[in-house]
């Protein structure tokens, strides 16, 4: 087993399954290794995710990979990630090639911004919800959706495509449109975006994987969870028994529609009857909702946005960006773009009447300098955009440590002075 265990550490360099040349490791987890990986001779990019010796020869895991081949194989959609080959190589490397997402994940983005803007956050969603529909119709679960799970890459104009990742322990449902877990009692999943069936081991249908996309999009909006509780246990047995968390308590900043509350009612009722019919209208229910949303001039909801812009100034992108029309109204759209494209972006934010023009320059030199360190720090080590953002941040570093010893030392000359 250390042999085997060996073998795939030093895969970088050697060719896979006679036809992927392995170019770098890229994460791990409970089941494999991912490494990024070009075909020899299509010389098109794939991540190989090659199953881990130490759970080799364990039946039910092998079944597990196998799956996630079978079933996502199946589904044919622009937010679901294709898989391109499956096989065993000759010295017992198991092996799945599939394509190459270059972005982060949806937990990746959380993590760094916290909060969405309501539209990006409703534009992943919608996304996520026409991949997981495909699926959906093909009569397969996803049964672990979460912002892990979610990965967002870039079109070539800059806008967000979501690609659904990992069906490594999604099921095909029965006739009936359900399916029962593995074993009797077992819940199978990520405990922090299951539903209350899959929570107790019930029978599932399509309408679990909604609730858990509606965990998942109660976090972007508003950077808590759906439901609370002194413990993991309290949480799980809010959501067996409760409805979700009021918009306006977890974040009064903003003036949430009403309908809004009501479609995560919806998607977050314990029982699955009371959802929506399938995850595509929750996710249009959430889009339709949001369009006509009034945004509060927080720094919490702009800052995101701003650094998007500058982010597409600095690289010649045109993207639409999420804005406000006519009394601080959301202009949207239906479908998986939620936004329009104009030729300004809340006026209000970059010009006040009366104030110097200075201020104006200042802001947008620095919301253009933050925009090009956060854009570098997305790029390749060796690229000029990411060694540009190293500096920016090592001056930023230097700049804070000068501050820092500047006020110090004035705060040190009042206190003296008052004696």
């Amino acid at each position: 087993m250390t042999d085997a265990r060996s073998q795939e550490d030093s895969l970088v360099g050697t060719i896979v399954g006679g036809r992927y040349l392995v170019l770098s490791l890229i994460g791990e987890g409970g089941m494999g290794t991912v490494y990024l990986a070009e075909h020899i001779r299509m010389k098109r990019k794939s991540a190989i995710k090659i199953m881990r010796a130490t759970v080799r020869d364990e039946p039910e895991a092998l079944q597990r990979f196998t799956r996630e081949a079978e079933n996502a194989s199946r589904i044919s959609h622009p937010n679901v990630t294709a898989i391109f080959d499956f096989g065993e190589t000759e010295d017992g490397l198991v092996y799945l090639a599939m394509e190459y997402v270059e972005g982060e994940s949806l937990a990746s983005m959380l993590y760094r911004l916290q909060v969405l803007h309501p539209l990006m956050a409703a534009d992943i969603v919608a996304q996520t919800t026409d991949g997981l529909q495909a699926a959906h119709d093909l009569g397969i679960l996803h049964r672990d959706v979460k912002p892990d799970n979610i990965m967002l890459a870039t079109r070539s104009d800059g806008t967000i495509n979501v690609k659904l990742v990992d069906f490594g322990i999604a099921r095909a449902m029965d006739n009936t449109g359900a399916q029962r877990v593995t074993r009797t009692g077992m819940a199978i999943g990520t405990p922090e975006y299951m539903s209350p069936e899959q929570l107790s081991g019930d029978v599932l249908d399509a309408r679990s994987d909604q609730y858990s996309v509606a965990l998942v999009a109660f976090h972007m909006l508003t950077g808590h969870d759906a439901f609370v509780g002194t413990s993991a246990k309290d949480s799980l047995i809010a959501r067996l028994t409760s409805r979700p968390q009021q918009l306006n308590v977890v974040r009064g900043d903003l003036d949430w529609p009403t309908t809004l509350q009501d479609v995560f009612d919806t998607a977050l009722a314990p029982d699955p009857v009371d959802r929506y019919p399938n995850v595509s209208e929750f996710g249009t229910a959430l889009l339709e909702s949001l369009s006509g949303m009034k945004l509060s001039r927080t720094a919490e909801i702009n800052r995101p946005v701003l650094s998007e812009r500058a982010t597409r100034v600095v690289s010649g992108s045109h993207t639409p960006i999420p804005q406000t029309g006519p009394a601080g109204t959301v202009e949207g759209v239906s479908g998986s773009a939620a936004v329009r494209r104009s030729g300004k972006y809340n006026r209000q934010i970059t010009h006040r009447r009366g104030r110097p023009h200075v201020f104006r320059y200042l802001l947008l030199v620095g919301v253009a300098t933050y925009g090009i360190w956060w854009y570098g720090a997305q790029q390749p080590p060796e690229s000029a955009m990411r060694r540009l953002s190293s500096q920016i941040g090592t001056a930023s570093q230097h700049a804070k440590t000068q501050t820092q010893v500047w006020w110090k030392s004035l705060k040190t000359t009042v206190q003296s002075a008052l004696r």
